[in-house]
């Protein structure tokens, strides 16, 4: 199950399909729309493809079953967040302490309101004579991503996995059956699990 969180609190619910439909297509890049005014000789291949369509993964000589898991067999725990009255030199330390890419916005005490990136922070962060400060008047609030995508605990990896690549997505934070945040899942955690998964087979 996915969900959908803003500042006003919850604004969707549902399975990873129907997520699909209320957020749309994914929004194309410059750089894409340019290449797709490019005539191509050849389609380039999408890899999910093969878990997404029932036809192609039957037609394979050697079909390959993909590892399975639970989003809570596999997240970092417990979630690193930093809430919407801190600020941006916290957001800063927390991301250097953790070596981490993004933070969990929590509206005090533990309500679920977006993500901060390490990019966001970086468009405002000053380092003068080796003194490291940020641009006023930029709050935790503004530069946040909202609304959220939050993942439950007993999601399938897979159904995250496919989100977070057509999405562009580096992770997502994890919620159990009360909206509580329980940990958050990142493409690096994914990747690990692939990693370790037995058996794994890669071919040129």
């Amino acid at each position: 199950m996915f969900k959908l969180f803003s500042s006003t609190g919850p604004e969707f619910e549902g399975t990873s399909d129907q997520l699909r439909k209320h957020l749309g297509s994914p929004r194309t890049s410059t750089k894409t729309r340019a290449n797709a005014q490019t005539p191509r000789t050849a389609t380039r291949f999408d890899p999910t493809r093969l878990y997404r369509d029932p036809a192609l993964s039957a037609g394979l000589q050697q079909p390959v079953e993909p590892a399975t898991a639970t989003v809570a067999s596999l997240m970092a725990r417990p979630p690193v967040s930093i809430t919407t009255v801190q600020h941006m030199g916290d957001a800063w330390r927390l991301l250097q302490q953790h070596d981490i890419a993004q933070l969990v916005v929590l509206d005090p005490p533990f309500r679920l309101v977006g993500m901060l990136t390490r990019t966001a922070i970086l468009k405002c962060l000053v380092i003068r004579h080796g003194q490291i400060s940020f641009i006023s008047g930029d709050p935790i609030t503004a530069l946040m991503q909202q609304p959220v995508i939050a993942v439950s605990e007993s999601e399938d990896v897979r159904q995250a996995a496919l989100l977070m690549l057509e999405r562009g997505i580096n992770a997502l934070p994890v919620i159990d059956n009360r909206d509580r945040l329980t940990g958050v899942i990142s493409r690096h955690d994914i990747l690990g699990f692939l990693a370790r998964a037995r058996p794994l087979t890669l071919r040129a």
